[in-house]
């Protein structure tokens, strides 16, 4: 039923240029063996495009790497890929990422999660097979767009709509999400200078300067 409800209210067509950029991954990577890897698995495996080559496309920006986001669990991945002799390592299997390796073109693909417990820089997750629950973990709504591998969008916190209108926007409590992962300043920082249109939110930047103290203290 959420996988329905997936496709009634959160996918939708895209521009041609949107379709094409994907093509063009398509065309010049061996990404599609690695969709038919895990679609081949078992009849409710999935897998997408999410992230910086989904941001980057929509952006009209190079694509310059390739991360997937996919509903099985990380030793499921490494099954789907060993039956289909693509090659793989372990990058980050306790956090739910296998690196797979085509032709020295590498693509990350990072199993559907929730976050258990967090201590403001790593996770304790838990895996899952929820795409809007994966999203809901993420930290901004340009980065949790997923596309198909023709190009069809899952953006279930409208990022497109964000990016398009230049605006960096916490997903969910703008606080929680800061102390979930206090790299995640650095990394609005980072995205207002390449994306914003716009001033900061004086919100935004009231909670920055309330946990920076601790953050850097953390850090450095």
């Amino acid at each position: 039923m959420n996988n329905l409800l997936d496709k009634i209210f959160f996918r939708s067509k895209n521009l041609n240029y949107i379709n094409l950029g994907f093509k063009d991954i398509k065309n010049n990577t061996e990404v599609e063996q690695i969709f038919s890897a895990i679609h081949s698995f078992s009849k409710n495996s999935e897998i997408r495009y999410v992230g910086g080559c989904v941001r980057k496309i929509i952006n009209k920006e190079k694509v310059d790497d390739i991360d997937l986001a996919v509903n099985l669990k990380p030793k499921d991945v490494c099954n789907a890929l060993s039956k289909k002799n693509i090659k793989y390592y372990e990058s980050g299997i306790e956090h739910g990422t296998i690196t797979a390796l085509i032709n020295n073109i590498k693509f990350e693909i990072t199993s559907l999660r929730k976050d258990v417990d967090t201590d403001g820089r790593h996770a304790k997750v838990e895996f899952s097979d929820n795409w809007k629950e994966d999203a809901s973990r993420r930290d901004f709504t340009i980065n949790s767009i997923y596309a198909d591998i023709e190009g069809s969008l899952f953006d279930p916190f409208e990022g497109k709509k964000d990016l398009e209108n230049g605006k960096v926007n916490f997903i969910g409590d703008i606080e929680a999400r800061i102390k979930e992962d206090y790299l995640r300043v650095l990394r609005y920082i980072r995205f207002f200078l390449n994306y914003s249109k716009d001033k900061h939110n004086p919100k935004i930047i009231n909670i920055i300067k309330k946990k920076s103290k601790w953050c850097f203290v953390n850090f450095f």
